[in-house]
């Protein structure tokens, strides 16, 4: 055999040992396939704890910018209307402004871009604290992926935090049996450390930036009015008036619902929910001699 002849066969013989056959690609795929199914609930459980972590961290930063208001007009705090028009005039001071809805309420139509429009969230309109909080994404719970379809597109929705209907809520007055707080010297009963301002609302329960949970109810006869968000692993946050925040675990599986985009479809009702009476307890309390 010549020399040429064998440098052609080891040639051969090289390419072949540098390829695979289509039984070790298989078993190499299958590998990688097996990796994959392991390594992507991993990520998935990464990716939602972090999201847990920035949306406690953007409460905290609208913690912030709540006491700076009130350190800023004499403890006074800032209004949390109760209709549309908070914020839209002088008259009717609210801490956000804006309306959260979808395409499928029809009679909302004229407000559809609301639910887009971050300028009324920063710098916002009258009584906002968007003028101490700069950035309109906190506003905004990262895992909210809700959207509201305008002229045919589909656009995120700009909010979804907020705030504590007895925290300086429009249409509560001192004559009402509980405890409406003005100043942040009034929050008392519960104390700062278990009064909470701002929370994050389900995707189908928020509209205004007022948050009416389940205060009023009375044992057993427990109601969400609102509901609140269970998009971190069947858990809300929430922001306290002492400035630290918190992520509540639901207890009760009646509290987690489906966003089906459609404002309000919930049934409140929910009697003997532990849920409802955590919230209805840090967000006010009934003032002495009242039924």
């Amino acid at each position: 055999m010549n020399v040429n002849r064998l440098l052609e066969l080891r040639k051969y013989s090289s390419r072949r040992a540098k390829a695979f056959t289509l039984i070790e690609l298989l078993v190499v795929i299958a590998i990688i396939a097996i990796l994959a199914g392991l390594l992507l609930p991993t990520l998935s459980r990464a990716r939602a704890q972090a999201q847990t972590v920035q949306c406690l961290n953007s409460q905290r930063q609208l913690q912030l910018a709540w006491q700076l208001y009130a350190d800023d007009h004499t403890d006074w705090i800032a209004r949390n209307w109760h209709t549309q028009e908070g914020g839209n005039y002088p008259d009717a001071p609210s801490w956000a402004t804006g309306l959260m809805t979808y395409e499928t309420l029809a009679p909302a139509a004229p407000w559809f871009s609301e639910s887009t429009n971050t300028v009324l969230l920063v710098p916002g309109g009258y009584g906002s604290i968007g003028h101490y909080t700069k950035n309109p994404g906190i506003y905004k719970c990262p895992a909210d992926k809700s959207w509201i379809q305008i002229s045919g597109q589909r656009h995120p929705r700009a909010r979804s935090v907020s705030m504590n209907c007895y925290m300086s809520g429009g249409g509560f007055g001192d004559g009402y049996f509980w405890y409406v707080f003005r100043k942040t010297a009034d929050i008392v009963t519960p104390s700062p450390s278990q009064a909470f301002v701002f929370l994050d609302e389900h995707e189908d329960s928020i509209t205004i930036g007022n948050f009416g949970g389940g205060a009023g109810t009375i044992w057993p006869n427990t109601r969400w009015l609102q509901l609140p968000a269970s998009r971190h692993g069947g858990a809300g946050t929430f922001s306290f008036a002492d400035g630290h925040t918190e992520i509540k675990k639901w207890l009760d599986p009646r509290t987690i619902m489906p966003v089906k985009r459609l404002v309000g479809w919930f049934d409140g009702n929910s009697p003997q929910n532990r849920d409802v009476l955590w919230v209805t307890e840090r967000a006010s309390s009934k003032k002495p001699g009242t039924p």
